[in-house]
């Protein structure tokens, strides 16, 4: 199953040398198309709930990131018997049930620090990065502009 995952400080030497896996504890706080996402949305497209679950997952990062800070979130797959839901997640919340590995997929950066992101209206905008450009994802969630 697809899950997003906000940045945590012990992912970055994984994606910092472009690993292709992380390890997940227990626990932790994930957002994937649910069930629940999907019978509160009937009808609606796989894809556009997917967009939901990470914009999701891009908002909760962004309110932990400091104001003058980018977010990161990480898509990755997992076992889906490895989840379960959140009770303060939302229709898109999870959480890991056990430890597992998890296959990265891609990062996506958000291209607005916090503070304009949340100025800003709309959903954040995302740059995607492919697992194999993992120190250039992180160089352009550190940068300052």
């Amino acid at each position: 199953m697809r899950i997003y995952l906000p940045l945590q400080p012990t992912d970055r030497e994984t994606l910092q040398s472009a690993q292709g896996r992380l390890e997940l504890e227990t626990g932790r706080a994930a957002w994937a198309v649910t069930q629940t996402a999907r019978q509160d949305r009937p009808g609606t497209d796989e894809e556009d709930l997917e967009y939901d679950a990470l914009q999701d997952a891009v908002h909760v990062a962004l309110q932990a990131a400091d104001p003058t800070s980018r977010a990161l979130v990480i898509a990755a797959d997992v076992p889906g018997s490895a989840l379960d839901t959140a009770e303060d997640g939302g229709a898109f919340g999870v959480q890991l049930t056990e430890m597992t590995s998890a296959r990265l997929a891609s990062m996506h950066v958000t291209e607005l620090d916090a503070a304009a992101a949340a100025a800003d209206d709309t959903d954040p905008a995302l740059l995607w990065f492919d697992i194999s450009e993992g120190p250039e994802a992180l160089a352009y969630l550190d940068a300052r502009h």
